[in-house]
């Protein structure tokens, strides 16, 4: 198949996976000077996709692939250390959020005090 089918089986688009291929993630065919997408590319592209959803970047992508496939070892190590990263990032933002709240509940005293004064 070409591009367009290619694109509208993954949901990806053209440029997207123009940029897939440049970047070394996919191994496209030709077919004189078409490229000719196969099912494994769409299953390719679509996990990518999934993977940029996850927050994880292109380069990231990249450095988790070897010459011709991905290492599952290292790609499952990866995501767990991409998992403490958010899960740190949720204890961050909790903190901030308890932080905020203690922070409203003073200024609001300030405030009920200065309303009492008046």
């Amino acid at each position: 198949m070409y591009i367009k089918e290619a694109s509208e089986l993954s949901g990806a688009t053209q440029r997207a996976i123009r940029l897939y291929e440049s970047l070394g993630l996919l191994n496209v065919s030709r077919s004189g000077k078409y490229r000719v997408y196969s099912e494994a590319n769409i299953n390719s592209i679509k996990m990518i996709k999934e993977a940029q959803a996850l927050g994880i970047k292109l380069s990231e992508i990249v450095g988790l692939k070897d010459d011709e496939d991905f290492d599952w070892v290292v790609v499952r190590d990866f995501l767990i250390g991409k998992q403490q990263d958010v899960e740190c990032q949720i204890r961050q933002l909790e903190q901030q959020r308890d932080n905020i709240l203690k922070y409203r509940q003073s200024i609001g005293m300030c405030v009920k005090a200065v309303d009492s004064d008046l």
